[in-house]
């Protein structure tokens, strides 16, 4: 009984030491200016649903009462933009490749683009409209456009090939 104890109490120790946070750490890559790219794209992020930060519980979630198609395609735009120059950053780092400043970076990268693809899934699966299907067909050749131009960075690739080898 008493060792039954000891390891349900040790489980529990080792659980809540698991959830306790992180001290954050810097990350160790230059960061590209999202302001900039954000503004080159003609958005002010946070004043857009789509790309502002989520609030609410569990880190904050997305605002799905508060979309507005009309801004759906700006933050499309401005999504991209923002993931372009951190990949340029990525690519153009004059550090030697490292896992931290390639691989960590890249996983790091593209977080608005992301917030705004949680909506434009559930705009495309869930609530679909002719409107947003409107959008949805003038921004597909964009998008692809847009993830050739990672797929195909020369600079970024020879990178990832360094910490590779």
């Amino acid at each position: 009984m008493r060792q039954m104890f000891r390891l349900t109490a040790s489980a529990a120790v080792l659980a809540l030491s698991a959830c306790a946070s992180a001290p954050e750490k810097a990350a160790g890559w230059p960061k590209a200016d999202l302001a900039a790219a954000a503004a080159s794209a003609g958005v002010v992020t946070a004043s857009n649903v789509f790309t502002a930060d989520w609030t609410g519980p569990f880190g904050g979630v997305p605002a799905f009462d508060k979309m507005d198609l009309a801004q759906l395609k700006p933050a499309l735009e401005a999504g991209m933009a923002m993931n372009l120059a951190e990949i340029d950053a990525i690519a153009n780092n004059p550090q030697p490749a490292t896992f931290e400043n390639t691989i960590l970076a890249l996983e790091d990268s593209g977080r608005v683009l992301g917030n705004v693809f949680a909506y434009y899934g559930v705009l495309s699966s869930n609530l679909s409209t002719p409107e947003f299907r409107a959008i949805e067909e003038e921004m597909a050749p964009k998008l692809a456009e847009f993830s050739s131009k990672i797929t195909q960075n020369e600079k970024l690739f020879a990178r990832v090939k360094a910490v590779y080898e």
